[in-house]
């Protein structure tokens, strides 16, 4: 237990009154907590801080907090959320994905216990396998039905046309695997795996190309992706290699 109450909590609320109180007493109890009055602000701040758990309101204007838990579920899957809400109808649970429900009012003692018990799940929580992988190809045709074939498989594809839109989305939170054309007319794919390797050197890279021969062919070439899928190339062969890399992932040392 004294290892969660120095958790990092960020509580989100428009409720500045309650939000206040929040942060008050989760302080008081020995929890390090920090409260924000809505979702643009929380995305904020979750760029540059790191926290343990996220406590939010579910009816906030501007971005609510069913749009706030999208959000953090593409880009911080690994944070644990929290809803506090009045209308924690049967409905908008259903719409939800959160970890835990506190309808108000509520006594303190059971968030102090809510909190608890999702800590220690965060703890015990095993590490997942690659998952969410980041598909950049210009054509729309191709990436849409990839990101189709990928979610049948139970991964989770966040779709982007162009090289930008790629390091933006690795800058905004967690991606496991990139999967990218080489010819695409802003930045080809190779320049785009040489900006991710040194962002993350760890970050694995798979590149998809007409034209795999020449590559294979260059002993000089310092290309360093984790594989090739040379177009047109058949389902299972994309699907090998990410299990693949799973595999790999998993035996490393935590």
């Amino acid at each position: 237990m004294s290892e969660d109450r120095r958790a990092r909590i960020l509580i989100v609320d428009d409720d500045t009154n309650l939000l206040d109180l929040m942060v008050e007493t989760l302080q008081a109890i020995g929890y390090q907590a920090v409260g924000v009055p809505d979702g643009i602000n929380a995305l904020d701040i979750l760029k540059s801080e790191s926290f343990d758990l996220m406590i939010s309101d579910i009816k906030m204007p501007g971005l609510d907090g069913i749009g706030l838990l999208k959000k953090v579920r593409r880009y911080y899957p690994k944070l644990p959320v929290l809803f506090i809400t009045g209308y924690s109808t049967a409905e908008m649970i259903g719409r939800a994905s959160a970890d835990g429900f506190l309808a108000k009012p509520f006594r303190i003692s059971h968030i102090e216990e809510l909190i608890e018990d999702t800590l220690a799940g965060r703890h015990t929580r095993s590490e997942k396998p690659v998952k969410r992988i980041l598909v950049v190809d210009d054509d729309d045709t191709f990436r849409g039905t990839l990101s189709e074939v990928l979610s049948a498989h139970n991964y989770t594809p966040i779709a982007v046309p162009s090289a930008g839109e790629a390091l933006r989305e690795l800058d905004h939170g967690d991606i496991d695997v990139v999967i990218s054309d080489i010819r695409m007319p802003d930045t080809d794919g190779i320049t785009l795996m040489k900006k991710i390797k040194e962002m993350n050197p760890e970050m694995p890279v798979i590149l998809m190309t007409g034209f795999m021969s020449t590559l294979e062919a260059d002993p000089e070439s310092d290309v360093t992706a984790n594989g090739f899928l040379q177009k047109p190339f058949k389902i299972d062969k994309i699907i090998e290699l990410l299990n693949n890399l799973s595999t790999a992932s998993a035996g490393k040392p935590g």
